[in-house]
C-alpha cells in the first residue's frame, strides 16, 4: 500500500529563542531613560563598546514589572518546547542595561550570567540597512545579532547558527548559556538595544533532574 499520510514527530533538540514585539510605550522609554546619566556597566560585559550604561532601579523595576506577561509566555512556551512541565518558578531580575553601538564597535561571542537573558532592539538607523544590504560577505552582516549552537555543520543537516537582523521593538529571549555575537559596522550611526539577565530561583526546591 503506498505511503499517503506520513506520521511525524519533532524531538525538542536544540536551544529555545522567542521573539516577540514590545508595544511603543516601552520602547520609548527605554530609549528616553537610557539616555539619562547612567553607571557604566563596561566591567561587567564582554563588548568592545565605550557606551554601555547600566539603568536605575526605578527604570527596572518598571520596565520588569510590565513585562510580566511575557516571562510567563515565555516559560510556557519553553517548557512545551523541551516537553517538561511547567513548574512555577521565582524569577528574580538580575540586571538591565543599555548598548549604545556606534561605528567600530562589537560583540565578541560571549554568554551572560543567570538562567534566561534578552535583547531588545531600541533604535536601528536606517544607514545600517543600507550598509547591510551592499554587504558582500559570507558572515552575519553588519550591526546583526547571531545566535550560535555547537559546530557548523555542511550541508545543512543541522541548523547551528541564526542571524539576526535588528528591528525596532523586537524581543528575543533565549538560555543565558546560549552563545551569540554582534558584528561591527562601520556607518556613522548609534544602534541602540537593551538586554539583561533573570535567574531562577527556587532551583533547591525542583527536582533533581529538571534542569
Amino acid at each position: 500500500m503506498p505511503i499517503e499520510n506520513v506520521p511525524w514527530s519533532q524531538m525538542p533538540f536544540g536551544s529555545f529563542v522567542m521573539k516577540t514585539k514590545l508595544p511603543d510605550y516601552i520602547i520609548e522609554r527605554l530609549h528616553k531613560d537610557g539616555k539619562k546619566k547612567l553607571q557604566s556597566y563596561n566591567k561587567k560585559l564582554a563588548g568592545h563598546l565605550k557606551s554601555q550604561f547600566l539603568y536605575n532601579p526605578e527604570t527596572t523595576g518598571w520596565f520588569y514589572k510590565e513585562t510580566q506577561p511575557i516571562w510567563e509566555c515565555f516559560r510556557t512556551q519553553h517548557c512545551a518546547f523541551h516537553g517538561i512541565e511547567n513548574i512555577p518558578v521565582e524569577l528574580d531580575a538580575h540586571d538591565l542595561w543599555v548598548n549604545f553601538m556606534k561605528p567600530g564597535d562589537f560583540n565578541p561571542m560571549h554568554t551572560h550570567g543567570g538562567d534566561y537573558s534578552f535583547v531588545i532592539f531600541v533604535d536601528v538607523p536606517e544607514k545600517l540597512e543600507k550598509e547591510q544590504q551592499e554587504f558582500e560577505g559570507t558572515s552575519a552582516k553588519p550591526g546583526m545579532l547571531m545566535f550560535e549552537y555547537t559546530q557548523q555543520a555542511k550541508p545543512r543537516w543541522a541548523t547551528t547558527g541564526q542571524s539576526i537582523k535588528p528591528k525596532i521593538g523586537d524581543m528575543f529571549i533565549f538560555p543565558a548559556l546560549l552563545q551569540h555575537w554582534v558584528a561591527p559596522f562601520k556607518s556613522k550611526v548609534t544602534r541602540v538595544s537593551v538586554s539583561g539577565n533573570l535567574a531562577i530561583l527556587n532551583k533547591n526546591r525542583l527536582p533533581n533532574d529538571y534542569f
